[in-house]
């Protein structure tokens, strides 16, 4: 098993119909609370040739700022994912994948919460004073799952983060 990595943005200017990366505007973070929205389609995670059964694709979505605070996450399956055995995504950084939000299941159209209030499942790690890259992690089943038979499916990531740096300017 091994970790395949796609950096969101590049797989956008590769395909455009492999996501997006939106700030949210002013009234949509009043409204939910949430600064970032993150899509990600089937055809960003699965590569021909990533045909290990239990892969995982880790995706960069960004980096944070330099003083950094995520306090809310949902992901909410768009469409749910087609492929063999069980696939789940987790949200957090490069350093801990599932920091905000643990594996859950990609399979189906649903919204994936850490809790009820959307606030990140560790406090460690949800904060920084260095940036700290954003991931979402794609894990296929170890013995009927490979990335490559992936076919249908997105995942629309929402984070709030906040600059703490602009706090006190």
């Amino acid at each position: 098993m091994a970790d395949q990595a796609v950096t969101l943005a590049t797989a956008i200017t590769t395909n455009p119909n492999a996501g997006s990366i939106e700030v949210l505007s002013a009234e949509q973070t009043r409204q939910t609370g949430f600064t970032h929205k993150f899509v990600i389609d089937f055809t960003a995670i699965n590569n021909s040739s990533w045909t290990t059964d239990g892969d995982t694709v880790t995706v960069t979505l960004g980096s944070t700022p330099a003083k950094f605070l995520v306090d809310k996450v949902a992901a909410y399956i768009a469409t749910a994912f087609a492929t063999d055995g069980t696939l789940t995504v987790a949200v957090g950084t490069d350093g801990d994948p599932d920091n905000f939000l643990d594996a859950q299941d990609a399979k189906t159209n649903a919204w994936l919460l850490a809790d009820t209030s959307a606030t990140v499942k560790t406090e460690a790690g949800s904060f920084g004073n260095a940036s700290d890259v954003l991931v979402a992690q794609f894990a296929t089943q170890a013995a009927t799952g490979a990335p490559a038979d992936i076919t249908a499916g997105v995942a629309e990531i929402y984070l709030a983060v906040i600059d703490l740096g602009t706090l006190r300017q």
